[in-house]
């Protein structure tokens, strides 16, 4: 039987909750269609696959009216839930209370209930030009630790998100998904042992959505090459979403740019399911990266099958 996983998205209106969906969906290009969104009428379901599980994203509108109806019945909104990412717009000062009202609301059924529910909390809209602003810095850390306080029960991850990085959108939703199977560790060891054998600044194994099932950088990345390292990974993005929309064959894509990076794509079926391995190295590792790849193909491959089994 297909596994089936219920993702509750939910914040007030207005805090980005399908923004961020439309950008995991369109992956490029999605800032046009992201302007024209209307607010969310109760709940709209978005629909996607993660290696062999489906996966059902509830997006609850945020108007009051709607959050008043959740409230009411709960059970039909909440009952079953799998995951909730909670959207709480960084830059909305004067309803942070508000916001953490209906967080809390939502957690106390999941109490009662005796749901345990991962919970990531996303401070959106960390958009590039405030993230240096100590005061939204100084909120953030605020509200975290006053949610760690008061639901020392529930399993919680923050994130700092905005539609101007696209990974930390892809990063959402992929920390959420992993916590469904201890095998998720494995893989971070591996590709945590793999990067220092590679030489290599990133080591991330997406799906063929261009969600990440694992991923892993280097502790030592120079300054230098940060922007090409973040440029390069949304670059394979863009590719894994054209591939999707163009029958794009090859196995594997080999790019180098100007600052000495290469970036290497590579396509691995397990089954009948297409996985991609992401690599930023530097140049003058190629030749030794090349040699071990195989091996690391091996390992890896032990350690997918089972979970996709």
């Amino acid at each position: 039987m297909e596994k089936l996983v219920k993702i509750i998205v939910s914040g007030l209106d207005n805090a980005g909750k399908t923004s961020i969906l439309t950008a995991l969906d369109k992956k490029y290009d999605f800032h046009k269609d992201i302007i024209s969104l209307t607010p969310t009428i109760r709940v709209e379901y978005h629909t996607t696959y993660f290696l062999n599980q489906k996966v059902i994203f509830w997006d609850c509108g945020g108007q009051s009216q709607y959050r008043e109806l959740y409230e009411k019945k709960q059970d039909i909104y909440f009952d079953g839930t799998d995951l909730m990412l909670f959207i709480i717009d960084i830059q909305d000062k004067e309803r942070y209370e508000t916001s953490l009202e209906y967080l809390d609301m939502i957690l106390q059924h999941f109490n009662r209930n005796k749901m345990d529910v991962p919970l990531i909390i996303s401070f959106h809209k960390f958009d590039p030009e405030i993230r240096t602003n100590g005061v939204y810095i100084e909120e953030i850390e605020s509200i975290r630790e006053n949610i760690l306080k008061k639901y020392s029960n529930f399993k919680v991850l923050f994130q700092q998100t905005s539609i101007y990085d696209l990974i930390s959108i892809v990063q959402l939703v992929s920390y959420g998904l992993s916590v469904f199977d201890d095998k998720f560790f494995d893989l971070s060891e591996l590709l945590e042992n793999y990067i220092y054998e590679f030489n290599c600044k990133s080591l991330i194994l997406f799906d063929r959505n261009g969600i990440i099932i694992s991923e892993f950088y280097n502790s030592e990345i120079e300054p230098e090459y940060y922007v090409e390292l973040l440029e390069s990974i949304k670059e394979h993005l863009f590719l894994l979403k054209r591939m999707q929309q163009e029958s794009y064959e090859a196995e594997n894509n080999l790019i180098t740019n100007g600052s000495g990076l290469l970036s290497y794509l590579h396509r691995i079926k397990i089954g009948e399911e297409s996985l991609f391995i992401s690599v930023i190295i530097q140049e003058k590792y190629k030749d030794p990266f090349m040699e071990k790849f195989s091996e690391f193909l091996i390992e890896i491959r032990d350690i997918l099958t089972p979970i996709l089994a």
